[in-house]
């Protein structure tokens, strides 16, 4: 089977590296991995030196205009993409394409497969992130798929509701959840040197990242996390920058101002898996609204403290704590958790989430059957 696999962020080749990796070491498949979005730009960390580092191989680069983030500029992106990997599939034929999450880059992409008739298999689909525009791409991209990889069963009850077939449907638990597990780790000294972070220090991990419905609100929100991080002066503070959306530069501009006026304030632009995960390992708390608060951290036996509504919708352990950004409430929390540890289960844990993908992808490849033809299953 010759498959194609797909990612536009540094996001997602996290968390689809191993399952590239196993592909590749099984002689059932042909992978190619086509790259695009905010691995090729300079501005977000040219993340795929970071890919040629983990030694694979890169079958197609596509470049997009991602430099500024308005809708214009999201939109045009959207077309350059969907033009070349167009061109590509005209070119180069694949029996199923493989990708990871909600992104405008792997819409753009599962658009031209659906029309080239190339199988498509989703992974994460069913999630709900109330305020951004990744949740109607995700449920754009389920509708375009053949076959569906969830982290959880109540994702899988929200396929069925969007009419997908139950039997294309595998629950596997999320990828981030699992690849921790067994990771290895750098070690404290290493981390410490690399980053230079020295963590005697109490240290929180801020990724908080646009919102869509109310953008006063959410600017109002980062401006009462600079509070924070100028009160707890005898903390440090860990700033991850967005990836390419919607109104992330006033975001990355600010915070980035921000940083080079107080001291136990480090920002990073992109920092790879292994720096990232052991980042986790030796902190102590994270704050935002990001998907690694509700999928990883809650591995670390830390907590989160989720801000507004970017991943309402979302399943939370225990150890993620829903707050306002109101600075007295974050002044509580931050106090209440920065030495606490979870003992809860993270929710999306599951076994061998990779090996159970492979499995089922080789039972794909056994079907003789015309998936393409889709028929919507009523309730």
């Amino acid at each position: 089977m010759k498959i194609c696999v797909f990612s536009g962020s540094r996001s997602e080749y996290g968390l689809l590296k191993k399952l590239i990796i196993l592909l590749n070491q099984n002689k059932s498949f042909r992978s190619n991995l086509i790259i695009s979005g905010s691995h090729l730009s300079k501005k977000y960390g040219s993340t795929y030196k970071e890919i040629l580092n983990d030694g694979l191989k890169i079958k197609k680069k596509i470049k997009a205009r991602i430099n500024n983030s308005s809708s214009w500029d999201v939109c045009n992106s959207f077309s350059i993409i969907n033009k070349k990997i167009n061109d590509y599939f005209e070119k180069n034929k694949f029996d199923l394409l493989i990708v990871l999450g909600d992104r405008y880059e792997t819409l753009a992409v599962v658009i031209a497969a659906y029309i080239h008739r190339v199988r498509v298999c989703h992974i994460h689909g069913g999630e709900k992130t109330l305020d951004s525009l990744d949740d109607n791409f995700r449920h754009s991209i389920t509708k375009l798929s053949n076959y569906h990889f969830v982290s959880h069963k109540d994702n899988k009850k929200r396929l069925i509701q969007l009419g997908e077939n139950k039997d294309t449907i595998f629950v596997v638990g999320s990828l981030g959840a699992n690849s921790i597990r067994n990771f290895s780790f750098y070690r404290k000294e290493k981390i410490e040197k690399l980053l230079k972070i020295n963590f005697s220090k109490k240290t929180v991990i801020i990724n908080y990242y646009p919102e869509i419905s109310n953008i006063k609100k959410y600017k109002k929100s980062l401006d009462n996390i600079f509070q924070i991080v100028k009160y707890f002066k005898d903390m440090q503070f860990i700033f991850t920058l967005p990836s390419h959306d919607k109104n992330n530069d006033f975001f990355i501009n600010k915070i980035i101002n921000f940083n080079k006026l107080h001291k136990n304030c480090f920002i990073f632009k992109s920092l790879g898996q292994t720096k990232y995960y052991s980042l986790l390992k030796y902190s102590n708390l994270m704050i935002g609204n990001s998907s690694s608060g509700i999928f990883e951290m809650p591995s670390f036996k830390k907590y989160t403290l989720n801000i507004g509504d970017r991943q309402k919708g979302r399943i939370f352990s225990k150890s993620v704590i829903q707050i306002s950004s109101e600075i007295d409430v974050l002044k509580k929390n931050i106090k209440k958790y920065i030495n606490k540890k979870s003992k809860t289960k993270n929710s999306y844990f599951k076994k061998n989430t990779y090996e159970l993908i492979v499995k089922q992808l080789k039972v794909i490849k056994q079907k003789k059957t015309n998936t393409n033809i889709k028929e919507f299953i009523d309730l």
